[in-house]
């Protein structure tokens, strides 16, 4: 079974001096009572644990794979399934698992660095009509400065391409050669998470289903790739 590996391992420690050790609380509602843990390193937490759902996926899938037989050994002209259908439930579980939780990753460090960004106003134009008289019509034009909670509803891609580009001083990443990863995992993560009828089921259309298309993804490429995004980021806001 291919073992995937990262890249380059990934550090979220403090970046210099002593390492921080971050703890967070729980408050019981009813006794109101506290408790004190270690708080988790999302991004380190969901990358490393989106591996260990991929890894068994790609188990899964290549016992997937090994179940292929024809439908009825009979007449070959009904073609050839996957028989084994609990491992292909199983393969779906573990590969939307994985994307989830591997864009949840970039997600978490994107928002992380914009409420982190030092005091650099980010700008949007506004636009808006004022007046029309036919075909004829006078808008106005203003720049707004936006807050790091409004920054944080913007689109994901956004975020990456233009906000903290501009926020730290940095090259987009989406001239990078690892762009092309994170365009796959978004589109992937969108189509599980919002799942339509005509993307979840193809075969009527004669085209791969966005499940039909988990059994060619490239697990490892996808991990690696989205780890040199997040292994970017880290070291241009650090080194702003």
């Amino acid at each position: 079974m291919p073992i995937i590996k990262l890249a380059t391992p990934l550090k979220y420690s403090h970046p210099k001096g002593t390492p921080v050790t971050v703890v967070d609380r729980y408050i019981d509602p009813n006794t109101k009572k506290e408790t004190w843990f270690t708080a988790p390193k999302i991004v380190g937490v969901y990358y490393k644990k989106s591996i260990e759902f991929f890894n068994k996926a790609l188990e899964l899938r290549t016992r997937v794979f090994a179940s292929r037989g024809p439908v009825n050994p009979k007449d070959s002209e009904q073609g050839t399934a996957f028989m084994d259908e609990q491992a292909v439930f199983d393969f779906f579980t573990e590969a939307c698992s994985g994307i989830i939780l591997l864009f949840g990753a970039v997600e978490s460090l994107v928002n992380e660095l914009i409420e982190k960004a030092p005091a650099i106003p980010y700008t949007e134009e506004k636009r808006a009509k004022i007046i029309s008289l036919g075909k004829l019509s006078v808008y106005w034009r203003r720049q707004k400065s936006l807050s790091s909670q409004e920054l944080s509803y913007k689109e994901i891609d956004l975020k990456l391409k233009y906000i903290l580009p501009s926020l730290y001083s940095f090259e987009s990443p989406a001239q990078k050669s690892f762009w092309g990863d994170f365009k796959l995992l978004k589109r992937l993560r969108d189509s599980v998470t919002h799942p339509t009828k005509s993307r979840a089921y193809g075969a009527s259309k004669n085209m791969n289903s966005i499940y039909a298309e988990f059994f060619g993804v490239d697990f490892q490429q996808l991990v690696n790739g989205t780890g040199d995004l997040i292994k970017y980021l880290q070291i241009s806001a650090i080194s702003s």
